[in-house]
């Protein structure tokens, strides 16, 4: 266990990502003349916290590479060939070999804050909730170990040397088994969300949502314990429960402009991880890189450059039905041109070059560096526990009523009702028109209807005629369809009509909730609408039993149907192997510590 030396030696007090409750430098000091103050307990908690934001874990490499081979994305470079993004790789891949490197360095600053919790003279309530976050996040790091891994070794105390290599893995169940006792212990001892105000920082309510979590992949493949759908539901309850504390943002973007400008909602981001600064003029400022790689591709730094690594899949954009808000924000429509960073819509038949639109850094409030940002990046959101608890539920009840309002609960949100009633769904364009140009675009005008908020849209234009018109605001609470006007611009001509929702619309029908079956599917689908470029995807597929039926389906779809330039976007699903439900122990672990070995099958 090469990764579990270095920590018991000199005790590493990072960077504070965790800007709410304490702003540390960098500090070393030897474990035996630590932790003697609540200061020192609360700065070494910091360290523990700080893994999280690391770019090896959450500051970029999960969510632009371990995770970036779904049937909802992928890697949007023809030239990548090779690494985890493609399902290219072997154990000596460095992502997989940080990641592991660092969650083990999680775990070991977990414990030895566990091992001195009761060093120093302090209030026994503030202890509790050290000890309590200590204990939950060396669960976590471990959960994200064995969800990847399979059978890993389960560290639970500070390693007693540097020459420590021998240690073995233990069964994927155990690890689930003292995951579960950790985390339940400290669901008793952390605070409530209310008393914490901001997601920053594990809450009750982060714990026992990541309780039902842990419970759903321990159901799943591999492990496949079944009985621990009863227990996922018990702690998707839990938080569903607390009258107040917990309920959706009305508006699906706003989640995540909050995320960009600093701003907490804990009644839907019950867990995220932070980051602070740009990382101009404060070296221990802790920015990431979410939005920078997984935004709308940007090359002007002053409005938010992004690499744009993440595409989504045809398979993801075809699952939004008609009206579903989220697609469009999701899946960014438009694109950023040139220097002055205007926007072009992408046209219908444009999906393959859409970009994830999440998380979006013009809308960060500080000056924007190029390759780092302030945002931050959801772990736990209350759409996911709702979805959580209609799985279990589903699985332990069937299709009851329980189980169908959760899931319209989310879908409402999805189709604007909460906020806006019935509003514009879509423009057809009847008639282009002739000579539109490009440099001279017309206004659309639309009216009537009954509508408290009129919509509003822009057109793009393809050898002179108007041939889409894209909605930028849908409007508030029509009662019959309005009137759609193009005028101006150098053109003439063109006509378009508009379509309203349709009362209900969100409602699942009849047909999808007919059994256990067909609800498990709208279930599926509804996680990767609404939780689609969160990091969730590949593990929800593979403790399905489904990862490798979907990323060939997506391959096989993308070979058939996408424009020569963008075929490559099938090279993960064509790379695709039973092999890569699990990651390999990684090379330089097994050459230090046979103890590891054999390696995960196929490695």
């Amino acid at each position: 266990m090469k990764a579990l030396k270095y920590l018991s030696i000199l005790l590493i007090i990072g960077f504070s990502s965790c800007k709410k409750f304490l702003d540390t430098k960098p500090t070393t000091a030897a474990p035996e003349y630590y932790y003697s103050t609540e200061s020192e307990m609360n700065a070494a908690l910091t360290g523990v916290y700080d893994v999280m934001g690391s770019e090896n874990v959450y500051g970029n490499s999960i969510f632009t590479r371990i995770t970036a081979a779904t049937d909802e994305s992928y890697y949007q470079r023809n030239t990548q060939s090779t690494g985890i993004q493609v399902l290219n790789f072997d154990a000596s891949d460095t992502d997989v070999r940080l990641l592991w490197k660092s969650l083990y360095e999680g775990i070991e600053r977990a414990n030895l804050v566990l091992a001195n919790i009761n060093k120093p003279a302090m209030d026994e309530t503030k202890r509790g909730a050290i000890e309590g976050e200590a204990l939950f996040l060396r669960a976590y790091y471990h959960f994200l170990l064995v969800s990847n891994w399979g059978d890993v070794p389960l560290i639970i105390k500070p390693t007693s040397s540097i020459t420590t290599t021998d240690v073995a893995r233990t069964p994927a169940k155990e690890v689930y088994n003292q995951i579960i006792a950790d985390m339940t212990k400290a669901e008793g001892l952390v605070k409530s969300i209310s008393d914490i105000g901001f997601g920053g920082r594990v809450s009750k309510s982060a714990v026992q949502g990541i309780l039902a979590r842990v419970n759903l992949y321990m159901a799943g493949a591999p492990v496949n314990d079944v009985s621990r759908y009863a227990e996922a539901l018990k702690w998707a309850r839990k938080v569903v429960s607390t009258v107040g504390l917990h309920s959706l943002n009305n508006d699906y973007k706003q989640i995540f402009i909050n995320y960009a400008q600093d701003k907490y909602d804990v009644k839907e981001s019950i867990w995220e991880v932070e980051f602070w600064g740009n990382r101009i003029g404060n070296a221990y400022t802790e920015a990431g890189r979410v939005g920078n790689t997984n935004g709308i591709l940007c090359s002007n730094e002053k409005e938010g450059y992004s690499y744009g690594f993440i595409a989504a899949t045809p398979t993801l954009f075809k699952l939004y039905e008609a009206g579903d808000l989220r697609r469009d924000w999701a899946i960014a429509p438009f694109k950023y041109v040139g220097a002055t960073t205007a926007r072009t819509n992408w046209t219908p038949a444009e999906i393959y070059q859409r970009n994830t639109g999440k998380f979006r850094r013009e809308y960060e409030l500080l000056e924007k560096q190029k390759n780092y940002t302030p945002e931050n990046f959801p772990l736990l959101r209350y759409a996911d526990v709702l979805l959580m608890l209609a799985e279990a539920a589903n699985y332990v009840d069937g299709p009851t009523t329980e189980v169908i309002d959760a899931i319209n609960q989310v879908r409402k949100r999805a189709f604007g009702k909460v906020l806006a009633g019935e509003q514009v769904r879509s423009i057809n364009v009847t008639n282009g028109g002739t000579g539109y140009l490009a440099t001279n675009l017309p206004t659309v005008t639309i009216s009537g209807g009954g509508a408290t908020r009129n919509a509003t849209a822009t057109v793009t234009i393809t050898s002179g005629k108007i041939t889409a018109i894209t909605l930028t605001d849908n409007g508030a609470f029509y009662t019959s369809a309005p009137t759609v006007t193009i005028s101006g611009g150098a053109g003439s001509g063109a006509v378009a009509t508009a379509t309203i929702s349709v009362a209900n619309d969100e409602v699942l029908k009849p047909a999808q909730t007919a059994s256990k079956a067909a609800l498990l599917t709208v279930i599926k689908n509804e996680r990767a609408k609404e939780l689609c470029f969160e990091a969730l995807r590949r593990n929800d597929l593979i403790r399905w039993g489904d990862f490798m039926t979907n990323i060939q389906s997506t391959a096989a779809e993308i070979t058939a149907g996408a424009p020569t330039a963008f075929k490559y976007a099938a090279l993960a699903g064509n790379n695709a192997n039973v092999r890569h439900l699990l990651l390999p122990v990684p090379l330089y672990e097994t050459s230090v510590n046979p103890a590891l070995l054999p390696n995960n099958t196929g490695w």
